[in-house]
């Protein structure tokens, strides 16, 4: 497969989604956003999601589960007109259960986890034992659990997955 293919795809399914709902929109016009502008971990996971939520028989959630970031800093100035920031940033834990996937779908009748796992200049991102637990808990109670690099990673897996239900007889 072409390393853009995934893109491509993507790309070509944002623009007949828009065709559909904006019939008279001149074609050089449409917008088609692949979320380049995101952080990359946020970016792959708006791509995933994108897809999945436009590939009919298909639904996908982003989970958001990093909590809440509580500001506890303020900007002082001493006797000499010098400023500086005191005090200190907190988070606040979301309530989520730890390890949860970053991304919950369902394909084609059947549950999928998706963790995105990225490959940094320093080596690969590592799941936290909270994940390996949720992914044995997932994987036992017959649901599917993918661990992925980036979205041209999750396309080749969900094209692979397909093919698979599409031969199988559930």
């Amino acid at each position: 497969m072409a390393k853009n293919e995934a893109l491509n795809q993507l790309k070509a399914m944002i623009k007949a989604a828009y065709q559909k709902t904006h019939p008279n929109f001149p074609e050089h016009a449409i917008p088609i956003n692949t979320f380049d502008s995101l952080k990359p971990e946020k970016r792959e996971k708006k791509r995933i999601e994108k897809f999945l939520n436009l590939t009919p028989g298909c639904s996908c959630n982003i989970i958001e589960n990093r909590g809440q970031r509580i500001d506890n800093t303020t900007t002082v100035e001493s006797y000499d007109g010098a400023r500086r920031t005191v005090g200190s940033v907190e988070w606040r834990g979301s309530g989520m259960r730890k390890g949860i996937a970053d991304m919950i779908a369902i394909i084609k009748g059947r549950a999928v986890h998706i963790e995105l796992k990225r490959i940094y200049k320093n080596g690969r991102d590592r799941q936290s034992q909270y994940q390996k637990q949720q992914e044995s808990e997932v994987r036992a109670s017959g649901g599917h659990y993918w661990i992925v690099n980036s979205f041209e990673d999750f396309y080749h897996q969900f094209m692979a997955f397909t093919n698979e239900i599409s031969h199988s007889s559930f």
